[in-house]
């Protein structure tokens, strides 16, 4: 049986980028489940997504006239309430019947898991596709989240930018219906410069659904993302091998100019070589930021070429080279303007200078910033064992310099990266150097983490403060906002912390440092009033340390790892992510083992059995059967070399010493009365239980772990 088809396009002025991105997510998350009724076979062909700065569309095949029929149970009174003694139907059955439109003969009784009911079986007719559309689609288009939104006219209707055309097609029939003004028609527009009229681009009739990609195409318009994407990555691709170079391939910018185009076509140029003088970073933010321009490089080394996408093919394209050329190299000189200037400093001119700038206006400026991340990074120098202190002092002492010279102040994206290269050329040492660029690693959850170890520190010290200063003041990051990176840098220090194996417990950490700021006062920021304060209080490290828990939890999750585990691990209440994580790894890798249900049952018996709040009042001495005695001398056997194990992060090893105790836990249960009468021996042998589940608790809460 052959389906219908239906397009939707929606014709707009041009979109932002970031607009087209959120409404392909909205309709790739939306379609299948708003339609799923009306598809008459399950492919990956149903639906087609397309999306350009003009219009935003798809294409649903394979469609139903109608949704399928189907039938509901509809539940009245209980057998017993709806039939009496003569067999017959009572006011309450004939109440049910009358208030829902049924016929007395569609009555039945209807048997569950909690009695008989008096019922029917209704047919609930599927909607009619056309109908459906017609009052749907409206709803859609209104649904589509942007970024930002806009009103242009009378009709006070929200979009990313003003719709100016609308194809609704059921194959080649009209759908009907009228949004902000625009009604639903079968006419399109093509390329606004290569068709004419130029500007707004030819109307064009749209004579059934399935050619609307055919027209789009004939009319210089690739309206499929991936396919204008994989066009646009053909011709660096082309253009690189052309020159004998390689493209340097950014996949932010690559989105970005597959969402400004509608007929890409690649442009390569030049700039002089006298421009390469500049740190590469520079020239390829320059080209990026400003120009939407791609790079290329040799050997790793720059070269003066560039590729740019034009939106049209023109005739003589020296012409838009030229052009092109011309506004880049005034970019790029302002640039060298900017680069030679700065040089006339040393970064550390503008360290006293970092006072003028505010951090927030409740956490003081960016120098005592500066100065609280050092402070951080000294104790955590101390709690790791790093002994090169001089050049974590003066790498902290230059980190955030370069946000007075002229070339951050231009391009932001650039903060540290500059740093490390100016300290280069005034001789810094290489490792202070890049600790001034590492310390704002990682900036994303997938971005790359410093190299050095000053820069480790570094970067966990300046994501602590930035944590625990912004909750001490109440900023909290909202679900859809974090203006202040909290999430992020909590991210970073999750990231930091156990792929830099770095092997400290959080909480203890933490509380070092409230213990210094109470005694040195090195974590005062200042209000409005410049009325001085200690970051901590009593509250914060509870609050900074939930925030950062929920992080790892998430992070687990992203690498894979079950829910439950993660849970078993975490609810212990250790704060050593990093062994946190290698516990997890662990129990995760155990799980595949065929015992694990099994094990996992045994230990949970354990953990369960212990009332919530028990104190442990322990006695050798009350030990009176063999079993609850044998159980104990293995527990003694074991928690020596078990302890040992945790200790050297070994924790394979120590699960399988606690694997030894599971036939002793086993004859325990099977022989032992738990709860009897005799308090001293209960609460003896529950407190034999609560020694052998602190154990397991130094690995985890077994009773959170799932077992078929």
């Amino acid at each position: 049986m052959i389906g219908k088809t239906y397009l939707l396009e929606i014709g707009t002025e041009e979109l932002p980028p970031k607009a087209i991105d959120s409404a392909l997510k909205f309709f790739d998350e939306t379609l299948e489940k708003k339609f799923k009724n009306f598809f008459l076979i399950d492919s990956p062909e149903n639906i087609q997504i397309y999306a350009t700065p003009r219009r935003l569309a798809f294409i649903l095949k394979n469609l139903s006239e109608k949704e399928p029929d189907q039938e509901k149970i509809i539940l009245g009174p209980p057998a017993k309430v709806a039939i009496d003694e003569n067999g017959k139907y009572t006011k309450a059955a004939l109440a049910f019947a009358s208030k829902n439109n049924i016929d007395i003969d569609q009555l039945q009784i209807i048997e569950n898991e909690k009695g008989k009911y008096i019922g029917a079986i209704v047919k609930i007719e599927g909607k009619k596709l056309e109908e459906f559309l017609e009052k749907e689609i409206p709803s859609l288009i209104k649904e589509i989240p942007f970024p930002k939104t806009m009103k242009w006219n009378e009709t006070g209707f929200r979009f990313s930018r003003p719709i100016r055309w609308i194809v609704s097609l059921l194959d080649n029939k009209v759908i009907p219906f009228e949004i902000a003004g625009v009604k639903a028609d079968r006419y399109t527009h093509l390329h606004r410069f290569m068709t004419k009229p130029v500007g707004r681009g030819e109307r064009k009739e749209i004579p059934n659904a399935s050619s609307y990609e055919e027209i789009t195409k004939l009319g210089f318009i690739i309206a499929k993302y991936e396919d204008r994407k994989k066009a646009i990555e053909t011709q660096i691709t082309g253009f690189a091998d052309r020159i004998n170079a390689q493209a340097i391939l950014d996949e932010e910018l690559l989105d970005e100019v597959t969402n400004l185009t509608e007929f890409p076509v690649g442009i390569l140029g030049d700039f002089s070589p006298e421009y390469l003088i500049l740190p590469k970073e520079v020239i390829i933010t320059v080209c990026k930021v400003h120009q939407r321009y791609f790079n290329f490089e040799k050997d790793g080394k720059l070269i003066p070429k560039f590729l740019a996408f034009s939106n049209t093919a023109v005739p003589d394209r020296e012409v838009v080279q030229k052009g092109y050329e011309k506004v880049l190299k005034a970019r790029l000189e302002d640039a060298l303007f900017f680069y030679e200037e700065d040089l006339k400093h040393n970064l550390e001119d503008f360290y006293p200078k970092l006072a003028g700038i505010q951090f927030h206006q409740k956490l003081g400026s960016m120098l005592e910033k500066v100065e609280r991340n050092g402070n951080i990074a000294l104790l955590l120098a101390k709690e790791t064992g790093f002994e090169n202190v001089q050049d974590l002092k003066r790498a902290n002492k230059l980190s955030k310099c370069d946000l007075l010279t002229e070339m951050v102040k231009e391009f932001d994206e650039l903060q540290g990266i500059m740093g490390m290269h100016y300290a280069l050329k005034q001789g810094e040492k290489e490792e202070v150097a890049k600790a001034i660029y590492e310390h704002y690693l990682p900036k994303t959850s997938d971005d790359e983490l410093p190299a050095t170890k000053i820069g480790t520190l570094l970067a966990l010290a300046d994501k602590l403060d930035t944590v625990v200063s912004f909750l001490s003041i109440g900023e909290k990051p909202k679900a859809s906002a974090d203006p202040f990176g909290i999430r992020r840098a909590a991210i970073g220090i999750v990231r930091l912390l156990v792929e830099k194996e770095i092997d400290i417990d959080l909480k203890d950490f933490l509380e070092k440092i409230k213990e210094e700021a109470q005694k040195e006062k090195i974590l005062k920021f200042a209000d409005i009033n410049k009325n001085w304060k200690t970051v901590f209080d009593e509250e914060v490290i509870p609050e900074v340390l939930e925030f950062i828990k929920g992080r790892f939890i998430s992070y687990m999750r992203e690498k894979g790892f079950s829910t439950d585990i993660i849970n078993s691990v975490v609810e212990t209440g250790s704060f050593n992510l990093y062994r946190n994580f290698l516990k997890i790894k662990s129990i995760q890798e155990f799980k595949e083992n065929p015992e694990f249900n099994d094990v996992m049952t045994v230990f949970k018996r354990v953990g369960r059995i212990i009332p919530k709040d028990f104190k442990e009042s322990f006695s050798e001495d009350l030990l009176e059967k063999k079993e609850e005695k044998e159980l104990y001398k293995k527990f003694k056997e074991i928690e020596e070399g078990f302890n040992k194990e945790i200790e050297n992060k070994d924790y394979k090893k120590a699960i399988e010493k606690l694997l030894e105790l599971k036939p002793y836990i086993d004859n325990f249960f099977d022989n032992v009365m738990v709860m009897v009468e005799d308090e001293k021996l209960k609460n003896n042998r529950l407190s034999l239980m609560k020694k052998i589940d602190s154990l397991f608790k130094k690995l985890a809460d077994f009773t959170k772990i799932t077992t078929l």
